[in-house]
């Protein structure tokens, strides 16, 4: 039997009422287009489920409220039972709310709210086993609002590049007093040895790091501290993991070329996010 082939790409659209598939692209008017003025949550697909659904809509709220777009109850509920009943093959689903119409600097009255989905690569066991090779970035992020995700990714995108130019797979930004704020793409964990034993650390949200629902997880389930941490403290580190919703929890094996003194540690907490969702393999 001639297996249906999977969709390259699927969309959806928030009509007012309901979620519909979607045939065309953002109207031309919306501030969205015109000016990026949108905010995002990416949610990975995985063995027909949608991991931390719930999470990402909560911080979509959040971002909502902090930027004055409107994101009801109705709107709320639809996207939680649309994330938690749709059926679709691996890949991410990433939801974009909108400040619709309106002239410049204008207040949002009704947001529009779009669904993507596309298949993507989900880190294999040999990928998350050989770990990312992570390269401090020597050009600072001078704006704010690093840790929004909205339009405004331009600098994500150009740190992603320098990263990848100089051989890494991830790069570390700093802020313009030299502190770390997260990688390019994703949030920082950070194991310390100190002199009360060893410590999981990740940049503080209030220089302007991330909110993620990966780091939530882990939040959750051991202890984490938020400390500020410069290129020398990076330097001692034991180990390192970058998180985002399609890499999980991805460990780190090198930092500027050289290699971490115990990767087990992040492979460890690895392990255990895969486990939770049920998709650690077993041999």
């Amino acid at each position: 039997m001639r297996k249906t082939p999977v969709p390259d790409f699927r969309s959806w659209h928030w009509n007012g009422r309901l979620i519909l598939p979607h045939a065309g692209g953002v109207p031309l008017n919306d501030r969205g287009f015109r000016y990026g003025q949108h905010l995002f949550e990416s949610i990975a697909i995985r063995h027909n489920k949608a991991l931390l659904a719930r999470e990402h809509l909560a911080l979509l709220t959040d971002a909502a409220k902090r930027n004055g777009f409107p994101l009801g109850r109705t709107l709320y509920s639809a996207l939680r039972r649309f994330s938690e009943s749709v059926s679709l093959s691996d890949g991410m689903l990433r939801i974009y709310l909108t400040a619709g119409e309106g002239a410049p600097a204008s207040s949002i009255r009704t947001a529009g709210c779009y669904l993507t989905w596309e298949p993507v690569h989900f880190p294999t066991d040999a990928q998350l086993e050989k770990g990312f090779r992570l390269n401090v970035l020597t050009k600072p992020f001078l704006g704010d609002a690093w840790g929004e995700k909205s339009g405004n990714y331009v600098a994500h995108l150009k740190a992603l590049a320098e990263a990848r130019a100089d051989g890494g797979d991830e790069g570390v930004v700093l802020d313009a007093k030299g502190c770390a704020l997260s990688c390019a793409m994703g949030n920082l964990l950070v194991w310390m040895r100190t002199k009360h034993g060893i410590i999981l650390c990740t940049p503080p949200v209030s220089r302007g790091a991330r909110s993620g629902s990966v780091l939530g997880w882990v939040k959750k389930r051991v202890p984490v501290m938020e400390r500020d941490l410069r290129p020398a403290d990076l330097r001692k580190a034991l180990a390192m993991a970058v998180t985002n919703s399609r890499l999980g929890v991805m460990p780190v094996a090198s930092l500027n070329g050289i290699s971490l003194r115990d990767p087990a540690l992040s492979r460890t907490l690895s392990h255990s996010y895969l486990e939770y969702h049920g998709l650690l393999r077993r041999s």
